[in-house]
């Protein structure tokens, strides 16, 4: 008798090593799936069009609005472009702040008219940033940006520089400039830009940050709060966007419909 039940409990051992088998690879994959999953750490390289009205933070709490937990730092100067970068001028310290700094996203930002003055410059740094970018273990993103409010006619040398650029180096696109030219064609009067025609606005840093949050999460921005709120280092109340509900929508729509189109 005790011959006989020998194989059957040799049966029930064997499957039940199986089962833990199985189980531990299906526990590896979920914890895979997850780090996989784990919210980036992203490096913001650019001038005053990152900075005004704080993009990397703005980004950081539309992530956080919705669960998100995107760390982001910045490294940039005013009036500063890629070769201001890549030289350590200006006191900047990008390059060791890449190598130093384990991020998994670098965004660059160039100068808006060196983009369209000195495209050789452009395409010239531009590698030599993506290169760095690379050896450090990141990604390279590249924040396209927008036409100065009086000449429309500069949005076209700029979004075809970056596109033959990102082509060159494999970089993924950052469309704001395209959500920009969007956004004034439907509202002409939309009030993106700061009282200089260049920089951005308070509501040109959300709808900007909305192009961000999609590109970066995979997620539509439809539905995203339109307040944010920061704190000080005293737990005081800082508050970083406070756009009506009608402007936020209206901000969030275009940035969907140009993340949809660029990338289909």
């Amino acid at each position: 008798m005790a011959a006989k039940a020998a194989p059957f409990f040799n049966f029930i051992h064997m499957n039940i090593r199986k089962a833990i088998f199985s189980f531990l690879l299906f526990f590896g994959f979920v914890l895979l799936h997850a780090q996989e999953e784990t919210p980036n750490k992203i490096l913001f390289v650019g001038n005053s069009y990152t900075y005004f009205w704080n993009l990397p933070h703005t980004v950081d709490l539309l992530a956080e609005s919705e669960d998100i937990d995107i760390t982001t730092k910045q490294s940039t100067a005013g009036g500063a472009n890629w070769a201001h970068h890549w030289k350590g001028e200006r006191n900047l310290k990008t390059k060791e702040i890449i190598a130093e700094g384990d991020f998994d996203i670098v965004v660059i930002q160039n100068h808006s008219m060196s983009t369209i003055d000195r495209p050789d410059s452009l395409m010239y740094y531009g590698e030599l940033l993506n290169e760095h970018i690379r050896k450090s273990g990141a990604q390279t993103y590249l924040y396209m940006t927008w036409a100065r409010e009086w000449n429309p006619y500069m949005m076209e040398p700029i979004k075809e520089k970056y596109t033959q650029l990102a082509e060159k180096i494999n970089a993924r696109i950052v469309p704001v400039g395209l959500a920009w030219q969007r956004a004034r064609e439907l509202r002409p009067d939309f009030p993106l830009y700061f009282p200089d025609g260049s920089h951005q606005s308070a509501l040109g840093t959300y709808l900007s940050a909305c192009v961000f949050y999609g590109i970066l999460t995979g997620k539509s921005p439809v539905g995203l709060t339109s307040r944010l709120i920061s704190e000080d280092k005293y737990g005081e109340k800082i508050y970083i966007q406070l756009q009506t509900a009608e402007d936020a929508l209206f901000c969030q729509k275009v940035a969907e419909e140009i993340i949809n189109e660029y990338i289909d």
